[in-house]
């Protein structure tokens, strides 16, 4: 796919092949698979590929001779049964029998994680819309708000959303499910110790996502700058670990569910899930199963999990697309969100000038990445005790930061969202008005910005004044707890910045 500069040949061929099983890419001996061999007394882990870099993909039988002894050939049948499955195995072995325990990921099941937790995305995105246009188009010009002034509407509209999150998530979901605990189950590393063994336990019903996606859209829909992509995140892995669970069921109640390692099947449709409802929400189909696998790792490259269900993962993705892409958007443009042009304040570069700057933004952005971790830490240990006992000091402490989020969102209504639909003004410096992106508001609300965001940038140091009202907005609102990624939002961040 690489070589021959097609990006949408390996997912095709990926779904090809699990419908068809014409090659090692979704059958075992997976390309999943860590063999485990203590014929000699030690544990040697070897990975394994369905494929090496002169000839490509091999054929399933090919494949198997070459990769395993003669002692561990799979027989025809298993190969047949295997290539209905995405599987995630371990096999073991001694000097006088060798067996196969495996982890079935069927197709059918993984297609279905990947629809339901797209479709669960594909309607949070169309509940954003929807709210976005009435608090912030139509509500405007109703005869409600003409007791707010015009330039005081940015602060209400966030103080208010902030009270009505603060008011709930303290008084009724404490306990609030969310992408950091999809991240601290799914980063332990199997093994053996019952912590681990059971970790997918902690995964709560589907019932506990509606509170989740509820107070993340008063949050995104009130203008805070935080993103979708941590909700969706927890709320796709929710769907699949619970759709999981019900497979599990059905198999117990017909007597089939022998051999299913049932903690491994839920932690692949968690991560099944997680990526099914980014690429429903965001429409990424290739980054959001990335997305999906990256973030349960707390270094670079992919935790050891991550890394076992890829293929799970990519055809929930693919099978989520086709059914948004196919049947409820058919018509919908086909593309990237950014225009990038010639009229862009920031001018134009080349050759050795976009190499430097490439490397010298990754410096920076580092920087700020640092900078954003270390101000979060030190915001919540000046805001939060540890053991806060009044309910009424919690919510108090919300609504002021909520009303002083709101208060730079008046300076600089740049900051308001998570910045990704709007990030085309940072693209161009501006050149597109900021009321022209989909998250723009009328003009009449951003009368006390200090840059105007309906003109391009003045000056770097414009730019730099947005980019640093961004990186306070989206520290404080994080420390604040409201419920939301911080992904997008630093990336329009860095953007500005």
């Amino acid at each position: 796919s690489t070589n021959k500069n097609m990006p949408l040949l390996g997912g095709l061929l990926l779904v090809f092949s699990a419908l068809e099983g014409g090659h090692a890419l979704v059958a075992p001996p997976s390309s999943t698979r860590l063999q485990h061999n203590r014929s000699s007394g030690n544990d040697v882990i070897r990975p394994t590929l369905p494929f090496n870099v002169n000839s490509g993909v091999v054929p399933h039988n090919n494949w198997i001779e070459r990769q395993q002894p003669p002692s561990r050939v799979y027989h025809s049948t298993c190969v047949r049964k295997s290539n209905i499955a995405l599987r995630s195995s371990a096999t073991s072995s001694s000097d006088a029998t060798s067996a196969t325990q495996e982890t079935e990921a069927p197709i059918s099941i993984t297609m279905i994680v990947g629809i339901a937790s797209a479709l669960v995305g594909y309607f949070y995105c169309k509940c954003l819309k929807i709210g976005f246009n009435l608090l912030w188009r139509q509500f405007p010009n109703s005869n409600l708000s003409k007791a707010i002034p015009s330039s005081k509407h940015i602060l209400c509209m966030m103080t208010l959303g902030g009270a009505i999150v603060a008011t709930l998530s303290t008084l009724f979901f404490p306990t609030l499910f969310s992408a950091h605990d999809y991240v601290h189950v799914l980063s332990k590393e199997s093994d053996g110790s019952d912590d681990t063994k059971n970790k997918m336990d902690k995964f709560p019903g589907v019932k506990y996502m509606f509170p989740l996606l509820g107070l993340s859209l008063i949050t995104s829909i009130s203008g805070f700058s935080l993103g979708p992509e941590a909700p969706m995140v927890g709320a796709g892995s929710l769907v699949g670990v619970n759709l999981g669970r019900r497979y599990i069921k059905s198999k117990e109640k017909s007597g089939d569910s022998s051999g299913i390692d049932v903690s491994k099947l839920e932690e692949t449709l968690a991560y099944a899930g997680a990526a099914g409802a980014l690429t429903g929400a965001l429409n990424f189909p290739l980054a959001g199963p990335i997305f999906a696998l990256e973030f349960t790792s707390r270094r670079a490259g992919l935790a050891g999990a991550a890394g076992e269900n890829w293929n799970a993962v990519m055809m929930a993705s693919l099978a989520g697309m086709a059914v948004i892409r196919g049947l409820l958007v058919p018509t919908a443009h086909v593309g990237g969100h950014f225009t990038y042009s010639a009229k862009a304040a920031i001018g134009v570069l080349h050759g050795r000038e976009m190499v430097l700057a490439g490397l010298g933004m990754g410096v920076c952005g580092a920087v700020a990445g640092t900078c954003f971790h270390k101000t979060v830490s030190f915001l919540k240990s000046a805001i939060w005790r540890k053991n806060e006992s009044s309910k009424a000091v919690v919510i108090g402490k919300k609504v002021l930061l909520a009303m002083l989020i709101g208060y730079i969102s008046t300076l600089f209504p740049q900051t308001m969202f998570w910045g990704e639909p709007s990030m085309q003004c940072m693209v161009d410096g501006q050149c597109t008005p900021f009321s022209a992106t989909p998250h723009g508001i009328p003009a009449a609300m951003m009368q006390a910005a200090i840059v105007n965001p309906n003109q391009p940038f003045a000056s770097g140091s414009a730019a730099l004044q947005v980019g640093l009202a961004k990186f306070s907005a989206i520290a404080l609102a994080s420390a604040a707890k409201f419920p939301g990624g911080v992904i997008f939002p630093l990336l329009s961040n860095g953007a500005s910045l």
